[in-house]
Parts: C-alpha cells; structure tokens; sequence
C-alpha cells in the first residue's frame, strides 16, 4: 500500500469539501483529478476503484484518491451511503512511499516522543482505518462549518484542512507504535477498545480490574503511563468526545445524548461538559453547524 509524505511546515492548499449523501442505487462516476481527495466513510458503503485497487469505504474508514490516477466506482452501493469529501494539493516536498519505506520513516516517531512532536511532515496511507473517529469527524464538521461560513479566510481552510490530515497522520503513527508493544499493552488496548465498545455504561476502576484480571492499582498506573491521566478522566474525555460527535451530527436532544453515554444526570453531564470543553453542550452544537451536502 502506498503511503503520502507531505511537508506541512506550510499548510496545505484547501480546494473544497463536503457530504456526500445518496439513497441507493449509486455507483461513482469514472474520474481522473489533479488533486488529492480524503474521502472519509459515514454511512452505507461506496465501492471505488484506484486503478487496479478495490476498496470498499464503509463508516470510519479513509480513503486517499491520487492526482493523475483513474478512480471509479465498482460495485453499485445499496441503501443510503454518505462520506466527507477534502480535496486538497500540496504546497512543499511530496512523495508517495511504499508501505516498507514509510514504516522506515515512523519508526523513530514511535519510539521517540521528541522526533514525534517536532515531526513536519504528514503520512497518509491511502486506506486507513483511524481508532478514534471522534476527532477526526470533530476537525472535519469544523473546515466544513468554516468553508461554507462567510467571510472565512482561505488560510483558515488551509490550515483546518491540514489539521484534519495532521490527525490521520498522528493515529497512523499511534497505530504503528501499537504494533510494536509487548503484551501488557496489547491488553490494554483490548482495555480501551472494550471501553469505547459499552461507551454508553459506567463503570468502576475495580469492575474494570476484575473484568481483565488485572490488580486495580497496577491498571491505574498502566493507564497513567500510557494516557497521562487516571482511568475515570479517560472514560469520561471518551465520552464527552463522542458527545461532541453527536452534538455536531445528530439531532438526539442533550438529555438523549446524556443517558445514550451512560450518564443518569443530564445536569451533571452539562457540567462535565463544560469543565472539558469551556462551552456546554448547546453552545458547541451551536457552533458548527454550517456544512455542504451534495448527491453528485
């Protein structure tokens, strides 16, 4: 699989996005573009062809479609299908590297936090399954609120843009790393998957313990050392993240929200809320709303 190195020591050059929404009986057109496009599953699947390659984008995955290379539809999509949609071209130094070369590139990045957090580049697979959707959806609504907004600088939108391909690339990096680790933090992993899985209950530090045969007070310095924060403020950041997400696209009122993420209180999910993010809910909903829709 090919894999994009992209300087962003300048931002990247933001053409246009959008949402692709159909109801079936849909197949993409055959095209040839001079630009880079970041599709990002949502709902339904779309089954598009790079050249040789097949691909099938379902909800959470991404796909990076090349300049100059055939990409079509395959298959016809059945029932609804809808995707984000990031065209963009590169200002600086580019290139396309084999899967071999790019791992040669982000494995200093995955054992050296200093290298990771003064990296300048970006690196993008063309299909990529990110691990927290949140985020990503989060950047994505907000260049989508932005490009559409009036009176939006173009930098603005570049550098949204970039850093919605700056949070592929950190989770491409993340995922890389993860591959190396030992088996502890293989079932921590399992730990934050399970977590993310039953998102919508609430559970103590010792059930949590008990349900991986971990000691309570060994999976809490586990957690700090791999989250930098204490089990109960992770699940909670995780939740509030996927309310975010809510917030942004569904129309599930704040209560619904609340009790959907295992909260019992609303009130005290409003404050919690608000203690992560500085807004409450309604003025986070309120705040990116605008977007492009599009059948074509």
């Amino acid at each position: 699989m090919l894999y994009l190195r992209a300087d962003v020591t300048n931002p990247l050059s933001y053409i246009s996005c959008g949402q692709f929404v159909k109801d079936g009986n849909w197949i993409h057109d055959k095209r040839n573009i001079d630009s880079f496009e970041i599709i990002y599953g949502i709902k339904g699947c779309a089954y598009i062809q790079q050249d040789d390659d097949k691909f099938e984008v379902t909800p959470g995955k991404t796909l990076l479609l090349l300049p100059g290379h055939v990409h079509k539809g395959y298959k016809e999509s059945e029932g609804e299908v809808s995707f984000y949609w990031m065209h963009f071209k590169c200002v600086d130094n580019f290139e396309m590297l084999s899967s071999k070369a790019a791992q040669s590139i982000m494995f200093p990045l995955t054992s050296d936090s200093y290298l990771n957090k003064s990296c300048h580049f970006v690196m993008i697979p063309v299909f990529f399954k990110p691990n927290e959707s949140e985020k990503l959806i989060i950047q994505t609504r907000q260049l989508l609120h932005c490009a559409y907004s009036k009176n939006c600088m173009t930098l603005t939108n570049n550098y949204l843009l970039t850093l919605v391909l700056m949070e592929i690339s950190q989770q491409v990096i993340t995922s890389s790393a993860n591959n190396l680790h030992d088996e502890t933090s293989r079932k921590f992993s399992e730990i934050i998957e399970w977590l993310k899985i039953n998102i919508n209950k609430t559970y103590s530090v010792t059930e949590i313990a008990n349900k991986f045969n971990f000691n309570k007070d060994y999976l809490c310095r586990v957690f700090k050392k791999h989250t930098g924060m204490p089990i109960i403020k992770y699940m909670n950041s995780v939740k509030i993240s996927k309310a975010m997400e809510l917030l942004c696209c569904s129309e599930l009122s704040i209560k619904e929200i609340s009790y959907s993420l295992g909260f019992n209180d609303d009130k005290y999910f409003m404050k919690l809320f608000k203690e992560y993010e500085n807004l409450t809910p309604s003025e986070y909903r309120s705040s990116y709303y605008r977007t492009h829709l599009n059948n074509e």
